[in-house]
């Protein structure tokens, strides 16, 4: 009798044995296949995904004297589920803090430090069909810097849209928005801007991957030659598992269209903070 429990007992360890191996390998399995989700999916600005992004963003060769701008943008991005139908609010603030523009005025002047204006975005974007999703809302900016020359000194509104398409192998986006002022401080010029970002980002192995994600932008309120600027360059990137994965990248942009005085080249170096919050039906 004792011998054959002593069997049984060696066949049920073993049977526990490769139980638990198998279950090991699929969780293994389960958290690959979820790091790389999260690692394609910090990269789609309509992601069911709570992210917070520190970018800093240095801007040199401003001006006749050749000055540096610098911001640092505070960025949540904060979905919510809107019912049980699938759609999603995308909520999308930008903060810069701290904010350093050059004064212009003399080859000494320094730079003025504080708060710029904050914006924010709202995106309704409907249930994913196939690789292609969308989403369409508005854009607000706010007078909140702390001095004149770190804002615009104006509240300005309008509409928002971008489209996102992906497979696995890479990912291209497009936000498209344009603001005017609608209020603030009458002595300060009026505001209207286009803005055009485009996004691709190209994956390769272990969570490495190519972007480029340059902001067009159009003055509209400007004289004819003085109204664009036009980055082109690009840069990459990793995705860091962990408890709270991190998305690192870096990017360089040379304006090849600009407004006199305008910035010769942009750095921009982004560090995000990757909350999980679920997948979008």
């Amino acid at each position: 009798m004792r011998s054959i429990l002593l069997k049984v007992s060696k066949h049920e360890i073993a049977h526990s044995k490769h139980f638990f191996t198998f279950l090991f390998i699929l969780l293994s399995i389960s958290a690959i296949c979820q790091e790389e989700d999260a690692a394609k999916e910090a990269q789609n600005p309509l992601a069911n995904m709570i992210s917070l992004p520190f970018q800093n963003n240095n801007d040199f060769g401003i001006g006749m004297y050749n000055k540096t701008a610098s911001v640092i943008n505070i960025q949540p991005i904060l979905p919510v589920n809107l019912g049980k139908k699938g759609w999603l609010l995308i909520n999308r603030f930008i903060i810069p803090l701290p904010k350093s523009s050059p004064d212009l005025s003399s080859e000494d002047a320094g730079n003025v430090t504080g708060l710029g204006d904050i914006s924010y975005t709202a995106w309704f974007s409907p249930p994913i069909v196939g690789n292609l999703t969308f989403g369409f809302g508005f854009v607000s900016i706010w007078p909140t810097a702390s001095e004149d020359l770190l804002g615009l000194g104006k509240f300005s509104l309008g509409p928002s849209v971008v489209l996102v398409y992906s497979n696995p192998s890479w990912i291209g986006a497009a936000v498209i928005s344009k603001w005017s002022s609608v209020a603030g401080d009458e002595a300060r010029p009026d505001v209207s801007t286009f803005y055009f970002q485009y996004i691709f980002t190209y994956f390769l192995e272990k969570k490495w991957y190519l972007s480029t994600a340059p902001i067009n932008l159009a003055n509209l309120e400007a004289s004819e030659g003085e109204k664009w600027t036009v980055p082109l360059g690009g840069g990459f990137g990793k995705m860091i598992p962990g408890k709270i994965p991190l998305d690192i990248q870096t990017q360089a942009f040379y304006n090849i269209v600009k407004p006199e005085g305008g910035a010769n080249w942009q750095l921009r170096v982004q560090v995000k903070l990757i909350f999980p919050a679920g997948k979008k039906d």
